[in-house]
């Protein structure tokens, strides 16, 4: 997972705005170049540029600049020689654009920048201005046309879709207006476009140190399939262990820009987190009850897994196994508990590969006695519940899920009672 610092420009200064509102700035810096370089020395991957003069449509690109031969010479009034190429240059950007160049030319790291992208020559400017990779914004939602020619220009790898967001609608001029177009509706759009990957960012949290909206943001890649860069609302190192937990959801990487300024995050630690292998630890109930003097146990069929499980679900930060498992089966069963066995607990490791991500997993599991009741199912991947003798447990879980044979063995053994 990819910690991208932010570098935010407004008048050719760094700069960071509240929910995107132009009133509400904090300058933090005269020298983006210098940013750059700062950022770079703590260990920095990539950098995320930002054009705000550009999103508040207060500039115009100026390609022609860059490609006038080298033989022509204009001769502005007052001047002694007529200018060179590059001193045109020079005069025709705007200063945000300057500050792009002046970042390539600082720093060897990759460029991600946006900003006002509206055109094909727009996107061409930036890039051949040293960007590696470009965002659009806008024209997502205005011109898909564009969007689908620039991939075809360039690729998928360096045009990125920024889907911006207000309550789940998405917002654009600089988040000055807000259409009626879903954030997961838009997804979809891009990702048959060709989109590979875009930038989600909550208006809502940009800014406010608030937390980041990981509901969203991995729903957004669960659903639409599309490598998504967080944005919005980081406000420590907690956030970015709560986005890696979520890693496997196609979240690809985070932007972060006021909690690094203020010193809220520290960049390298958040860096180590990102490169961190991937783990997930969750806890459940081996649930079983008597009929006929012989125990049966209950399994939920996962369609995401495609496989049998003994009701189990993710531990949560501050809270220990056992509470996660109590938890999490009277979410997905709605069943009441007789009976805890704690003394007859199972830990299991092992390796699960989830949209190309390895999960070095560990399951906890508990024997619990349940008592009567109807099975309420919780989660939307669960689509059916099942009491089952022990052969019949032991056949399923082979079927489909063999590793955790070992916490129904534990419960067998614990019950004194054969499989068979």
């Amino acid at each position: 997972m990819i910690i991208y610092p932010a570098i935010d420009l407004r008048q050719g200064r760094c700069v960071r705005l509240r929910q995107g509102d132009p009133a509400a700035e904090t300058v933090f810096g005269d020298d983006p170049a210098a940013m750059a370089q700062h950022w770079a020395s703590q260990g920095a991957e990539w950098l995320h540029i930002v054009n705000l003069d550009g999103a508040l449509c207060a500039t115009q690109t100026q390609l022609h600049a860059l490609h006038r031969p080298n033989n022509i010479r204009i001769q502005h009034p007052g001047q002694q020689a007529a200018l060179t190429p590059e001193q045109e240059l020079e005069h025709d950007l705007p200063i945000n654009l300057r500050r792009l160049r002046d970042i390539r030319r600082a720093v060897a790291l990759p460029l991600q920048f946006g900003g006002g992208l509206r055109t094909l020559d727009d996107i061409q400017l930036a890039l051949e201005l040293g960007a590696d990779r470009v965002v659009l914004g806008t024209a997502a939602i205005e011109n898909p046309e564009l969007v689908s020619e620039a991939l075809l220009r360039w690729g998928a790898d360096r045009i990125v879709v920024g889907i911006d967001a207000r309550d789940g609608k998405v917002a654009t001029h600089g988040w000055q207006t807000t259409s009626s177009v879903d954030a997961i509706e838009l997804g979809h759009r891009m990702q048959a476009l060709g989109v590979t990957r875009v930038v989600y960012t909550d208006i809502g949290r940009d800014g406010m140190l608030s937390g980041v909206n990981i509901e969203m943001t991995s729903r957004l890649g669960d659903v639409t399939g599309l490598k998504v860069i967080a944005s919005g609302g980081v406000a420590g190192i907690g956030d970015i262990e709560i986005l890696k937990a979520h890693e496997h959801y196609n979240i690809d990487g985070v932007i972060v820009g006021q909690a690094l300024y203020t010193g809220a995050l520290d960049l390298s630690a958040a860096i180590r987190l990102g490169h961190q292998p991937l783990t997930r630890r969750s806890a459940g109930l081996v649930p079983f009850r008597w009929t006929d003097g012989k125990p049966e146990f209950l399994l939920i069929y996962n369609l995401f897994f495609e496989q049998w499980q003994f009701p189990r679900g993710g531990v949560h930060r501050s809270e220990g196994d056992l509470a996660c498992a109590r938890r999490e089966f009277a979410e997905e069963t709605g069943l009441p508990v007789v009976k805890i066995h704690s003394d007859c607990r199972a830990e299991l490791h092992y390796t699960v590969t989830i949209r190309g991500h390895d999960i070095a997993r560990t399951i906890v599991y508990y024997l619990a006695e349940i008592g009567p009741g109807e099975i309420r199912l919780g989660h939307e991947n669960h689509c059916e519940a099942r009491w089952a003798s022990p052969q019949e447990t032991w056949e399923l879980l082979t079927e489909t899920s063999p590793e955790q044979l070992p916490a129904l063995d534990a419960a067998l053994e614990f019950l004194n009672h054969p499989r068979i």
